[in-house]
């Protein structure tokens, strides 16, 4: 009997050992017909919704693409461009293209090269001197009234003629230099943009401005390759002609006392200094005097010159001593010596300064009055030197 039992406990705990080491058995979950006909569908839905957008997009294509050549037949070169380039904008956002949207990407990329052949960027006739060569803008003038602003033509040869290209969008920028300009602006009726240029950040180096044709459409640009135009602003020469004129009374010097006091304080200036008596112009120095552009047009200065360094020195008084009604050998006289800094491009006083009322004093009329140059020049030699950086920031063409 307790064999029995021993026998019993034996196999009673041998069953739970094997039924604590036994893992659970894993069962395979399988998708139930239910399940695989809702994928099915969703992927047919999903496929039906692809198609569906991919019909509506090259439905929009194939329109563009009509219109675009419909507007081009008509001579409306740049609305034809904008349908191409809303093709261009619609299939560059697309991660896969079917064959027919690509065909069309295509065709509209065809056409658009078909288009740059014909266009060309032309400097406006400002720009063109004599020989049909362009020319080139002056920094300084920039800003000014006589300031050249880059202005282009477009145009587009159909084969049989050519014609002028409206409305298009002309981008204008700097790939050299820096400054505040008008950068897109769209041709006129008579295919002419113009940029307003304000100001150059540094007129002592050369700056160009480049024109392009550029469409944006929905975020996406489209740049006709080569079809540009430059324009060039370069600084000014580095010459200047200093003008002297020194009178007194009915007297004009003919050997004009101020000429070396002034020279001799701008020498130290980087420029190339050509020196004349202003008896020269006759009674045309005092309008020059004046920044007249018109009377410093018919100068004839030399070609390159930039500045004209205007010095008058004046003796505009002159009296003998007189006492007790008795006159006496002895003569004053009163001078005032002005230098003037004038820009020859469009006539503008760049800075000016003066002293005045300087005394004189000599046993004659003519000593007086030199005696007066003399002391007019030596004051007028130490009043440039304390301003010899403003005149030199004025002959450098610094912008204002």
């Amino acid at each position: 009997m307790r064999f029995l039992l021993r026998l019993g406990c034996c196999l009673l705990f041998f069953i739970i050992l094997q039924s604590c080491g036994t893992a659970p058995e894993q069962r395979e979950e399988t998708k139930t017909g239910d399940q695989v006909q809702s994928e099915q569908e969703n992927e047919a839905a999903s496929a039906a919704e692809q198609k569906a957008e991919d019909t509506q997009l090259i439905s929009r294509l194939e329109s563009y693409l009509e219109n675009s050549l419909d507007r081009l037949d008509q001579g409306l070169i740049a609305e034809g461009i904008i349908q191409l380039v809303t093709i261009m904008s619609e299939t560059d956002k697309l991660s896969r293209k079917t064959s027919r949207i690509a065909e069309l990407e295509n065709q509209a990329e065809t056409e658009l090269t078909k288009i740059r052949a014909g266009l060309a960027l032309n400097a406006s006739l400002e720009w063109i001197d004599e020989n049909k060569n362009q020319i080139n803008g002056s920094s300084i003038a920039v800003g000014s009234d006589n300031s050249l602003n880059p202005s282009i033509y477009l145009t587009f040869n159909f084969g049989a003629g050519e014609t002028v290209v409206a409305d298009a969008p002309i981008l204008f920028e700097f790939v050299r230099g820096s400054g505040l300009l008008t950068s897109l602006v769209n041709t006129n009726e008579y295919g002419q943009a113009t940029c307003s240029l304000a100001k150059l950040k540094n007129a002592n180096t050369e700056n160009i401005i480049r024109a392009s044709l550029v469409f944006r459409v929905k975020g996406y640009s489209y740049r006709f390759q080569d079809v540009i135009k430059d324009f060039v602003f370069l600084p000014p020469a580095r010459k200047a002609t200093i003008l002297v004129l020194e009178k007194a009374k009915d007297t004009i010097s003919q050997d004009p006392i101020i000429l070396d006091a002034v020279y001799n304080q701008l020498k130290g200036v980087a420029f190339d200094f050509s020196q004349y008596n202003g008896i020269l112009l006759g009674d045309n120095f005092n309008r020059v005097f004046g920044g007249d552009p018109k009377a410093i047009a018919d100068m004839g200065i030399e070609k390159g010159v930039s500045y004209l360094v205007m010095v008058l020195n004046d003796g505009y008084y002159l009296s003998q001593v007189e006492m007790g009604g008795k006159k006496y050998n002895i003569f004053k006289s009163q001078t005032t010596a002005t230098t003037r800094i004038i820009r020859v491009s469009d006539g503008k006083i760049m800075c000016s300064g003066s002293v005045q009322g300087v005394a004189g004093q000599g046993g004659s009329e003519q000593k007086a009055i030199i005696d007066g140059f003399r002391k007019a020049s030596r004051e007028m030699s130490e009043k440039i030197d304390r301003d010899l950086a403003e005149i030199n920031e004025a002959l450098s063409g610094t912008p204002e």
